[in-house]
């Protein structure tokens, strides 16, 4: 039990960053997770971080692209990442391992662990069975047996909810601005934009590497015990990522009739 005499909950919340725009796209050449007690935030957390080593070297920073005319595949600028990812990967020779040993430490975590999720489930677990599937020939993901969720799927059917939509109604022009999609057009309901608002910290930033990221994600997850939503997490949530669409987002459509529209949509 937790210090709080709560059933405890072990999360492990990870992130991934992956290669694009090439033949090498979702394939991982960072990793982090933060694993601790998502009803217990005080608790002590577990922080792992890993650059993947087999998939640093130059050539997986190229982008490319197929050619209409001649059907081949064209090389088309360096990634603007490579620079700062190797630079830090090489002062942190302790942080490179290779995707064998990250694997074994994951599967362990995750064996100890009451769910494994991230943000984007969909993206984070296809992006580890994508990068197993390169070294070993298999999917990963199906032989973990712990519980997956999605906090997106979870942020966006419940903390995004009326209450939300009042606080941007009625929010100065500056922090509106910092709720909206990546294009401006829409509200938002990436990471940071839910971090900046369950935070109040509008200037926030997600820094896009994958133990910080991480660390912002299960700040997430914490608010599932803080808004009283761990049964319904429970038992809607976890073991069944869903999907979103962000047309309940442009209807700010209510929490309820989220959840309706929710069993209509496809596992991730």
């Amino acid at each position: 039990m937790s210090p709080k005499g709560k059933e405890r909950f072990i999360a492990l919340v990870l992130d991934t960053e992956t290669h694009f725009k090439s033949l090498y796209n979702k394939l991982i050449y960072h990793i982090g997770w933060t694993r601790g007690d998502i009803r217990c935030p005080d608790s002590p957390r577990i922080y792992r971080e890993f650059y993947v080593k087999e998939f640093l070297p130059l050539e997986y920073w190229q982008h490319s692209f197929v050619d209409d005319k001649t059907g081949t595949r064209k090389f088309w600028k360096n990634d603007s990442r490579a620079t700062r990812v190797q630079q830090r990967a090489f002062d942190n020779p302790q942080l490179v391992k290779s995707w064998e040993e990250i694997r074994t430490i994951f599967e362990f975590d995750a064996s100890v662990s009451d769910g494994v999720g991230s943000y984007n489930w969909g993206f984070d677990g296809s992006a580890i069975d994508i990068t197993n599937r390169r070294i070993f020939h298999n999917s990963l993901m199906d032989t973990i047996r712990t519980q997956k969720f999605c906090l997106m799927d979870y942020a966006f059917n419940m903390i995004i909810n009326r209450d939300f939509f009042t606080f941007v109604k009625t929010a100065p022009q500056h922090i509106k601005d910092r709720l909206k999609s990546k294009s401006g057009k829409t509200i938002g309901y990436n990471v940071e934009t839910m971090i900046r608002y369950i935070k109040g910290d509008f200037n926030w930033d997600e820094p896009h590497t994958a133990l910080f990221d991480s660390m912002g994600e299960f700040d997430i997850a914490c608010e599932i015990d803080k808004r009283n939503h761990y049964t319904l997490f429970k038992d809607r949530f976890l073991g069944t990522p869903r999907s979103v669409s962000y047309i309940d987002i442009k209807n700010q459509t209510s929490s309820i009739d989220k959840m309706k529209n929710r069993a209509k949509r496809k596992l991730v």
